[in-house]
């Protein structure tokens, strides 16, 4: 049995003009001990995910159908009251802003030791020795438990933040974008943190990123989403290495190869479709060169090669992509097929 499950889960934010469409129908698994990666550009749901699995939607957001369980236990629909019980000790959150997450007026070592009294019968010198061996265990010194967040360096307060979430020894660590306002060469060392604390202590980790590369190095399995739905999952190495859907194709593509050209990635023309009133079809069709009629009028069928999901109606059988198009790509274009030519118009 799957540590996390999720299944057609959709949540909806009350917004001016209608209700938002933020996650709509996605399901996937994390395993005991597993990493996997939660993938896409920004809006297309991934932070409602999570915070949906935490019970910690916005005010103007609720889950509108599907399950969440964590170790089989269901926790859509549970009392605030129980959901309390699980988060810090089942579950943690390790937050994008390390400088927001933590309280500047606060000594570090005092927010590590908070959720320990909170959640567990403990003296608070019990949770003073548990939070010097996690800032041991995280690279720094205990002896600065005393000292502010702003005496951090940006990596340095990623790790009191990464301490914090392990406090009461979670199963399933949610991790939100947590290297991203951080340069390259500490980036890596909070990559290389997480994925040696997943291992020495068996957590399940969820990695929450835009970069499909920062995934690559950290996690077992991708999950690539848009607009609110799962367009691609499947095992790391091949959704990096033969990517099936033209989005994941795309995300791959603007990221830069250190060891290729010294040449910007490209991006992808157009932006996120509006999620009050989704088209019909893939939402991905606007901004797609392989797009076809039936991209604008049915949901794309799920094909599944070799445990590679992905939802695409332009992918072969065996699992291979046609070559793009050689057509401008607009917002909100129309695409008009021929069916004697087999030739594509844009229409706007």
């Amino acid at each position: 049995m799957s540590l996390l499950e999720i299944t057609d889960l959709a949540v909806r934010f009350r917004v001016p003009g209608g209700r938002l469409r933020a996650v709509d129908g996605i399901s996937f698994a994390v395993d005991s001990g597993e990493a996997v990666g939660l993938v896409g550009e920004s809006g297309c749901g991934k932070t409602t995910v999570a915070r949906a699995i935490l019970g910690r939607l916005p005010a103007n957001g609720r889950i509108v159908g599907g399950s969440i369980r964590l170790a089989g236990e269901e926790l859509v629909g549970m009392p605030e009251s129980q959901l309390r019980r699980h988060r810090w000790r089942d579950m943690s959150l390790v937050f994008q802003g390390a400088m927001n997450a933590l309280n500047p007026v606060i000594r570090v070592g005092d927010q590590v030791i908070e959720p320990i009294l909170q959640h567990e019968r403990a003296t608070r010198q019990q949770a003073q020795r548990r939070a010097a061996e996690l800032f041991d265990r995280v690279g720094i010194s205990p002896a600065r438990m005393r000292d502010y967040p702003h005496e951090f360096s940006g990596g340095m307060r990623q790790r009191v933040v990464i301490a914090m979430a392990l406090a009461n020894r979670p199963k399933l660590l949610i991790g939100d974008e947590p290297t991203t306002a951080l340069d390259v060469m500490v980036q890596a060392q909070i990559l290389d943190l997480l994925e040696s604390l997943r291992r020495e202590l068996g957590l399940s980790l969820l990695l929450i990123s835009h970069d499909l590369s920062v995934v690559a190095e950290t996690c077992d399995q991708a999950v690539v989403m848009y607009a609110g739905r799962i367009v691609e999952s499947g095992p790391i190495a091949q959704v990096y290495a033969g990517p099936m859907h033209p989005y994941t194709e795309k995300l791959l593509a603007s990221t830069p190869d250190v060891r290729g050209e010294r040449a910007i990635g490209t991006s992808i023309p157009g932006v996120v479709p509006d999620l009050v009133s989704p088209l019909a079809g893939c939402r991905f069709n606007p901004r797609c060169d392989r797009a076809m009629t039936a991209c604008l009028e049915i949901d794309p069928p799920e094909l599944i090669v070799d445990g590679h999901r992905v939802f695409c109606h332009a992918v072969t059988h065996d699992g291979r992509l046609p070559p793009p198009r050689e057509l401008p790509v607009l917002e909100h274009a129309r695409l008009v097929a021929d069916a004697e030519t087999q030739s594509v118009e844009l229409v706007e």
